[in-house]
Formats: C-alpha cells, sequence, structure tokens
C-alpha cells in the first residue's frame, strides 16, 4: 500500500473512535490503526511501501509527548564512521510518512491525517538535517572519546536522542556497546520533539 492510498483510508476514520473502529485486535493505538485499514504490524522497516505511519497523542488539540521515530542501536557503526542525514535510515524513515494525532483526553478519537514530506516542507527538513547530523557528530565524539551518550537535541529542537528500552528476560536492560565499549546503560532512539509536531497543528 502507497502512503497516499493509506492517506485517503484514514482520512475515513477521521473523527471516529478507535474502540469504534476495531474491536477485535487488542494493542497499541497504533496497532489498530494499522489492522483497520489493512496494514501488517510486522518488521519491515516502512510501513507503506513508500512511507511510514505515525500516530501519536494529542490532548486539548496539540501534541502532548514527543513522536518516536526508530532505535538506533543496530547502526551504530555508520555514526562511528560519520553519518550524514540524507545516507541514513533516519532519513529513509521520514522522508514521507503520515503523521496520525490520536486525541486521548476522553474517548481516544481519531484525528486528521496529515502527509508530512520534503517535498511539501523543504525548508523544515532542512531543519531536520542540521539536527541529524549535530547528533551524529555528538554520537561519534562520543564512540572515539569513549564517553557515555546522554540526552541530545538538535539545535533547531526537532530532533532529540534518548533512552527507549525495555527490561530483557533477566529483569535488567541491555547496554548500548560499540567495539566493547558501553556508551549507554539501555538502549536510545531517535524522537521528532514537540518543537517539529507543532508545525502541523
Amino acid at each position: 500500500m502507497l502512503v497516499e492510498e493509506g492517506y485517503l483510508l484514514l482520512k475515513k476514520l477521521e473523527g471516529k473512535k478507535i474502540s469504534d473502529v476495531d474491536l477485535v485486535n487488542k494493542g497499541s493505538d497504533g496497532q489498530k490503526i494499522m489492522n483497520a485499514i489493512g496494514l501488517k504490524n510486522d518488521s519491515s522497516p516502512l510501513d507503506f511501501e513508500d512511507g511510514d505511519l505515525k500516530t501519536n497523542k494529542h490532548l486539548n488539540g496539540k501534541p502532548a509527548e514527543t513522536l518516536w521515530i526508530s532505535q538506533m542501536q543496530n547502526n551504530l557503526t555508520e555514526f562511528e564512521k560519520g553519518l550524514d542525514f540524507y545516507d541514513s535510515w533516519i532519513y529513509k524513515k521520514i522522508k514521507q510518512f503520515i503523521y496520525l494525532p490520536i486525541d486521548k483526553s476522553g474517548d481516544h478519537i481519531i484525528g486528521k491525517p496529515q502527509i508530512i514530506s520534503e517535498e511539501k516542507f523543504p525548508n523544515l527538513y532542512k531543519k531536520l538535517a542540521i539536527d541529524f547530523n549535530h547528533i551524529s557528530w555528538e554520537i561519534k565524539k562520543s564512540i572515539h572519546h569513549k564517553e557515555t551518550l546522554h540526552t541530545i537535541n538538535g539545535p533547531n529542537n526537532y530532533l532529540q536522542i534518548r533512552t527507549k528500552a525495555g527490561k530483557n528476560k533477566y529483569g535488567s536492560y541491555t547496554p548500548m556497546k560499540i567495539n566493547g565499549h558501553q556508551l549507554k546503560d539501555k538502549y536510545m532512539a531517535f524522537y521528532f520533539k514537540k518543537n517539529f509536531l507543532n508545525c502541523f497543528i
């Protein structure tokens, strides 16, 4: 399924309660939305053939939290060599995606879907590139100097890396390591910050 096709299906769900759309499947609101429009919830890098679906919690018409993009532990060697935004897996995931707010102040109401893309918002994507490249340089520096990584925000405050991890079967977090060095005591991920998401209210 293409992003444009998914967008048209999501438009039909706008304003509906998630409980009315999907009465069978369990899981997160995002998973229920995917099921409702016929997308598989699998390990594919993209939800659509040409982009992703990103659902996010809204309260009173505004984003209530940052929005997860992707984990980063499998890409550390790319940062070690120096990774530019346009060569990254992050760029591939976000160069075109559907942003779908879900109002969780009451009945989990599906909001208005929007297609966010570099083609439609070139200036915003230039700022995303600046943020990513700043974060990428900081990661590379931490790897080379064997430092501990921490939460890093881009200079435009659009992108961020911070911890995102669940405990393993032993009840502890799996450290994020490269070349035998522990960068962080748990996994980290890339997020859109609310400053970026507020551009689409």
